[in-house]
């Protein structure tokens, strides 16, 4: 049986041979002691090309000049440049390719004598990761100066149409949209740029997420600027059903939202712009998530055909309409909720004229509301 000092070789030995990353020790001297085979992975020396030459060979200048001055003045002053401290550094391969990594290093007392280990990382991946992330902030930068103009320019629009008044009622609200998912962005970018080592689930999560809130400044700008001069829909057959699955799921309802989707099987394709009439259901679906915010509620979609028409009835049993602001829901800039903009309804009638549908509503308030919009059918 293996005494524990046996043991205690055999564990030493065992986390050496699997380490992923590379570990190499050397003397006061800088001279390599002993390396694992992690070491010739990352680097491309063969452990005897290593073992007695000075650790400088796999660094390029100006570190490689640098690191004997780190090792004497520790041990003369014992004020710490890279002992004991993890710093990003660059490695030399054996074919002179460098690359960027993590070096970490801790000193070591055996028999009298000062060794230090140093534990290696390649961040290749990572450093690759914040090259995007880079471009991804340019790209960001571009899309908001873009999308500013584009502001400006519906501004403009609204000035020409005598409704320079009504833009100062909804300026506030506009920054509000535009400002949150900018921070969101900001707040990931931030992560990204400063976190240790991330893990590289984490760093699509928040490259991921940066990209959706770049998606929802677009969704604001665009429902402006489309307010002001809604483009002509480009018309195809629409699979309503699966349109509408799609973008119920694009919308974030909250837990305590039960959502009911109705089918109709066998119900033929609608004729539409199939951007525009997402945009309709995604704004009739967050205005039942809004009208139920007080302790949840039951969403029902339920799909219909009428004549040579397709419905599709966004219902919810939330607050309701007050029958004095029926009449007024559709008109630009109106709203009955306490920080709305007043735009939703009005672009999805603007929508629907263009889309040859149209939309009935019923509502009673304390019971609750069904939007029901109606499109061509393709057959």
């Amino acid at each position: 049986m293996k005494n524990n000092l046996q043991l205690s070789e055999s564990l030493l030995n065992a986390i050496m041979d699997s380490a992923v990353d590379a570990i190499i020790v050397i003397d006061s001297h800088g001279t390599v002691q002993t390396v694992n085979p992690a070491t010739q992975r990352l680097f491309g020396y063969a452990p005897e090309q290593v073992i007695g030459q000075n650790v400088k060979m796999l660094m390029p200048p100006p570190f490689r000049e640098e690191h004997d001055s780190y090792i004497s003045n520790y041990l003369e002053s014992g004020t710490a440049k890279i002992i004991g401290i993890g710093r990003e550094v660059v490695g030399r391969r054996q074919d002179g390719s460098v690359f960027p990594i993590h070096l970490a290093v801790s000193q070591i007392s055996i028999d009298d004598q000062i060794l230090f280990a140093g534990i290696i990382r390649d961040i290749s991946d990572l450093k690759r990761a914040e090259h995007k992330l880079a471009e991804l902030n340019r790209y960001l930068e571009r899309e908001v100066q873009d999308r500013t103009a584009e502001l400006r320019d519906a501004q403009a629009e609204l000035v020409r149409n005598e409704k320079l008044a009504l833009l100062g009622q909804v300026s506030a609200n506009i920054s509000h949209e535009i400002r949150n998912p900018l921070n969101a962005a900001k707040t990931s970018a931030y992560y990204l740029m400063n976190a240790k080592s991330p893990t590289e689930s984490k760093i699509i999560e928040h490259l991921e997420r940066i990209d959706r809130q770049i998606h929802m400044i677009d969704n604001v700008i665009t429902a402006l600027t489309d307010l002001a001069k809604l483009p002509d829909p480009r018309i195809a057959e629409i699979d309503l059903i699966e349109l509408v699955q799609q973008t119920i799921d694009s919308v974030d309802l909250p837990p305590d939202i039960h959502v009911v989707i109705e089918k109709a099987p066998g119900l033929p394709p609608v004729m539409g712009d199939v951007n525009q009439i997402a945009m309709v259901i995604r704004n009739l679906v967050r205005n039942a998530r809004d009208a139920m915010n007080q302790g949840g509620g039951q969403l029902t979609i339920s799909f219909g055909k009428d004549g040579q028409h397709l419905s599709v009835s966004v219902a919810d049993n939330g607050c309701g309409i007050a029958e004095a602001d029926l009449a007024r829901i559709m008109d630009p800039f109106f709203s009955t909720k306490a920080r709305g903009m007043g735009l939703g309804l009005a672009i999805i009638q603007a929508i629907l004229e263009k889309n040859d549908g149209r939309m009935d509503v019923q509502s009673h308030v304390g019971t609750g509301s069904n939007f029901q919009i109606f499109l061509p059918s393709a057959s």
